[in-house]
């Protein structure tokens, strides 16, 4: 047939004597009572995390935010008396309310968020 074209692909196993493949067991997780187990966490606790407090948020279209400038209003979704959100790496775990620390602003914690919310953030 012409302009039809055939194309052949061809199957190589390579077995090479020095490749071993062995099934790997690991221990189950959980708390051991291992003192090496609280060193491995000491190695973790100056890592750097990101935390924020989230006041609200509101969805703009492009002009609308082009638009802005001082004294602009952005409408956010949560109400005045709504508990603001702590996020520790975008996720929540924790509500509270805003407090004056010094000169700065604080957040004082009211509520952990539960695990299963948390576990439910992390899917999200």
């Amino acid at each position: 047939m012409a302009g039809t074209e055939t194309q052949e692909t061809t199957e190589t196993t390579v077995s090479d004597p020095e490749i071993v493949a062995r099934r790997v067991g690991f221990p189950e997780l959980g708390p051991s009572g291992d003192p090496t187990d609280r060193q491995n966490l000491d190695l973790l606790l100056d890592v750097q995390i990101p935390v924020t407090v989230e006041v609200g948020r509101a969805r703009l279209a492009l002009d609308e935010i082009l638009d802005l400038g001082p004294g602009s209003v952005v409408s956010l979704d949560k109400k005045a008396a709504e508990p603001l959100d702590l996020r520790v790496n975008g996720k929540l775990v924790a509500r509270g309310e805003v407090v004056m620390v010094d000169d700065c602003y604080g957040l004082r914690i009211t509520q952990i968020v539960d695990q299963k919310h948390r576990i439910d953030s992390l899917r999200s």
